[in-house]
């Protein structure tokens, strides 16, 4: 056993945020000789000695069940004149639950004992966390030697918990660490530094002591206890799954999330029936008696049984207390559960959109997500254009991106259906699956066909409907294109409110001067007449007989090739120049067809494209 003035001298740190008003504990950890291990002690406030049971304080107490730290305020469990009467502080005495042991190098803490304590005025040092890291590396600093001991500590504590199978993760960069019961919390920035372990490690270490020496008291407090789920995977497992979602947010996320689902919650009971998370055969909560009720009324019944006074609390009313404890546990749960469903988009959207070029494409999506909710702002139109120019929008991006219901979206909507329709029109049935994933309860994007034309040379016409929304007829000389083509249409026509009611598609109108049949072969073909050259400055007579304008013009650019391929001349040939700002370019489009040449331009592609298509067919029709 520890002598009891191994550490009596030694000075006692009180490591907190700077701003701390509710300094629970204080430690000192003492090298022994021989490099043996460390001799540990640690006082925890006597919270018990101030609070009165039944008091106004602990009415509050028992109300709150622990101290929330809101962002700007702090509502102590205690209240502030209870809260500062019992905190530790290094200006006045404080009466403290005193427990003292021994470290062994294998991480063990032995020789516990457990006893009132007296805290003299002066023995006690403010450290807050972002001193930590210097005065560890400072051996000038006077706490050195007192921090540096119980670092030392500490790192042989993690080892042997993890060495044990508990669920130990610190990632103290990005800002997270493993709860006692599995789940994976946030640090806040201020705390993450090696200060944070140090304090987590000799805490979690302290409330063992003290539920094993109430176990050998026999001794009912109210016990942590933390049984396992057999589909949560073993504790390897989750360690490796942590460690490799750690640098990716959407990963982490629903890591987290699923953490919180299959991981039981602990619960308080007045029987010990271990501690899976940690790895623990008894386990308790004693440590924070100004920030958390359990370890308040669990100092009460500690120190009525070292001043040998009646119990403060029945069985009857621990085993109440504890159940209410974990009812409230659960609902808290439940809430952050929720809180994983509905909020981590906005999360991601909130970190990422200071530069929305290096999100890598699931993140993206999120934060998409998240944007599409609202009116369209500069930043995210100048990303949408440009991931739309390097070809790097996926399917789910588009069905997102259809649902923006604000007016500011639209033209960029249309912008990228128009760039996709024409540079992956196979993308349609892709974006019309995932949308409909998406909005089980809404009608599927409905397709109808056609087919006309002989057998050597079918046309096929598709149309589709979305959302109750006719789209155009398109026609082409394979189904799969056609339908493709329908649908990027339907979902257009419905982001403008356009619908096409023609019952049937317009056919191209047949050749007017098919070529002559072939001379047969057993026939004399007589001398060879060599052809004219092509004559390249004179326009070449396009037959539109028998072809309706209207129709033309409900579906321009495959009215265009389905002419040049009965005219027997090579398709439209178009050239696009592009003006203007990324996120609003200005588009001029050109289109050659047997040289008749229009020009037009519009805010997209396809709609100059189609503008260009439209006045060459005026022109066409205006030879007739």
């Amino acid at each position: 056993m520890a002598s009891p003035t191994t550490t009596d001298m030694a000075t006692l740190l009180m490591i907190d945020s700077a701003s701390a008003r509710d300094r629970d504990d204080a430690f000192a950890v003492t090298p022994l000789a021989d490099g043996r291990g460390w001799a540990v002690e640690v006082h925890i406030a006597g919270v018990a000695d101030v609070v009165g049971l039944g008091s106004v304080a602990d009415e509050q107490a028992f109300l709150r069940a622990e101290t929330r730290y809101l962002p700007g305020r702090t509502i102590p469990m205690l209240g502030e004149t209870a809260e500062q009467a019992a905190t530790l502080t290094a200006d006045a005495a404080r009466t403290s639950l005193r427990v003292t042991g021994t470290l062994t190098t294998d991480g063990r803490l032995v020789d516990v004992t457990v006893a009132r304590g007296h805290i003299p005025s002066g023995r006690c040092a403010a450290i807050d966390h972002a001193q930590a890291p210097g005065i560890v590396t400072d051996p000038q600093h006077p706490l050195h030697a007192w921090l540096a001991a119980a670092d030392a500590a500490a790192q042989v504590l993690l080892g042997a918990r993890r060495d044990g199978g508990a669920l130990a993760f610190y990632d103290l960069t990005r800002g997270w660490a493993s709860s006692e019961d599995g789940a994976v919390v946030a640090i806040a920035a201020e705390l993450r530094t090696v200060a944070y372990v140090i304090v987590q490690e000799l805490m979690i270490a302290t409330n063992e002591a003290v539920a094993l020496w109430c176990v050998e008291q026999g001794l009912p407090i109210l016990f942590r206890n933390h049984r396992t789920n057999p589909v949560a995977g073993s504790t390897d497992e989750l360690m490796n799954e942590i460690a490799a979602a750690a640098g990716d947010p959407d990963l982490f996320a629903k890591l987290r999330g699923r953490l919180l689902s299959t991981l039981r919650a602990a619960t308080y009971h007045p029987t010990v029936h271990g501690h899976y998370g940690l790895r623990l055969s008894a386990y308790t909560h004693v440590t924070s008696p100004l920030r958390r009720v359990a370890d308040l009324i669990n100092q009460r019944i500690i120190l009525a049984h070292l001043d040998h006074t009646p119990a403060p609390y029945t069985g009857e009313q621990l085993t109440a207390l504890g159940a209410d404890l974990n009812r409230r546990t659960r609902a808290a749960r439940e809430a952050k559960k929720n809180h994983f469903k509905h909020a981590d988009h906005r999360l991601v959207a909130q970190e990422a959109a200071r530069d929305l070029t290096a999100l890598d494409a699931r993140t993206f999506h999120k934060v998409l997500k998240s944007a599409a909710a609202a009116p369209l702002r500069d930043e995210i139109a100048t990303e949408l254009a440009r991931r739309v120019d390097a070809d790097l929008l996926t399917a789910p991006d588009v069905a997102v991106l259809i649902d923006a219901a604000d007016p500011t979206w639209l033209p960029l909507q249309l912008r990228v259906l128009d760039t996709l329709a024409e540079t992956h029109p196979e993308m349609g049935p892709s974006v019309a699956s995932v949308w409909r994933q998406t909005h089980p309860d809404q009608p599927p994007t409905d397709l109808e066909t056609r087919r006309n034309g002989a057998d050597h040379h079918p046309l096929f016409a598709a149309r589709a409907t979305h959302l109750g929304v006719r789209g155009p007829w398109t026609i082409a000389a394979a189904k799969k294109p056609a339908e493709q083509a329908a649908l990027w249409a339907a979902l257009r026509a419905q982001l403008t409110g356009t619908d096409h009611p023609d019952p049937e598609p317009e056919w191209p109108a047949a050749p007017q001067n098919p070529q002559p049949p072939a001379t047969p072969a057993s026939a004399d073909p007589g001398p060879a007449i060599p052809s004219p050259p092509h004559d390249t400055t004179t326009l070449t007579v396009l037959n539109v007989d028998g072809a309706k304008k209207s129709k033309a013009l409900s579906n321009p650019i495959a009215w265009l090739m389905s002419l040049a391929q009965n005219n027997h001349q090579p398709p439209p040939e178009w050239e696009i120049r592009t003006d203007g700002p990324a996120h609003a370019p200005r588009f001029t489009a050109t289109v050659h067809l047997a040289r008749h040449t229009a020009t037009a331009d519009a805010t997209t592609k396809t709609a100059a494209k189609t503008a260009a298509a439209v006045a060459l067919i005026e022109a066409l029709f205006a030879r007739q």
